[in-house]
């Protein structure tokens, strides 16, 4: 926990929440970031944030406020907050290996769905895994763990995870589960396409559930241009639980 809050990006989100400690909509994001990595830091799934993009509004009600202060002062001082907002992201990916959004609320709502045997894989440090297992969901974690020498993907597991890349491990598991889940597979790399024609050529009534960016920074060009997505109203809620964070259109997505 020290390591973390030592961090030179905490000690700036410490000092923007103390210079900006009477404007609410930023005080509520920053105690939320705060908090966020102290629950990380704990071996706990992040809470839901509200958007990290500032509403211009924001600004203007701030250097309004601001006794003798020009706007472009003002607006300086508001790009140094941005760029900490919009660094949130990044943070958690570089200190624990968090990449999709995962929050106890998504973690939650799969666990609501029908049936509760669920396959990850690219499960990383495991966080979607660990969030089912605390609702007493079966679940069989798998990565080839072949990104722990450059970064901390797989290093900070929260819960056990096997050794397998994603094709041995639904050829290991597919008759044990009813779901396949996938958290920001890697970008352009197209083991994900190759197996969701897998999937689709030995159990194709098994729904994968991909949780990324369509057309974005996650997964290949091919998965994102061959999936079959099904959209209803169990998709909808689902995704109530990825409002808008930051640029990252991240999603869930139901694909046959």
């Amino acid at each position: 926990m020290a390591d973390v809050m030592a961090t030179k990006y905490m000690q700036e989100v410490r000092w923007l929440r103390q210079r900006y400690a009477t404007l609410p909509a930023v005080t509520q994001r920053l105690d939320g970031i705060l908090r966020n990595v102290m629950r990380l830091a704990q071996h706990k799934l992040p809470r839901e944030l509200p958007n990290l993009i500032l509403p211009e509004t924001v600004l203007i009600e701030w250097s309004l406020a601001q006794p003798q202060q020009d706007f472009n002062q003002a607006a300086a001082e508001f790009q140094r907050l941005d760029r900490c907002l919009q660094n949130y992201r990044g943070f958690l990916q570089d200190q624990f290996g968090f990449w999709g959004q995962i929050t106890q609320a998504v973690a939650a709502s799969i666990a609501r769905l029908p049936g509760n045997r669920y396959l990850e894989v690219m499960a990383g440090n495991g966080y979607l895994s660990y969030g089912l297992r605390q609702f007493k969901q079966q679940v069989y974690a798998t990565d080839s763990l072949g990104w722990v020498a450059e970064n901390e993907t797989g290093k900070q597991q929260l819960t056990s995870v096997e050794k397998l890349d994603a094709l041995a491990a639904y050829r290991k598991y597919r008759h044990e589960i009813d779901y396949v889940v996938m958290v920001w597979s890697p970008d352009g790399v197209p083991i994900d396409w190759q197996l969701l024609q897998l999937m689709r050529q030995d159990t194709p009534q098994i729904p994968l559930l991909c949780i990324g960016e369509r057309n974005g920074c996650t997964n290949s060009s091919q998965f994102w241009q061959q999936a079959d997505y099904q959209q209803n109203a169990q998709v909808a809620t689902l995704n109530r639980n990825f409002p808008p964070l930051d640029l990252v259109a991240e999603q869930l997505f139901w694909i046959y």
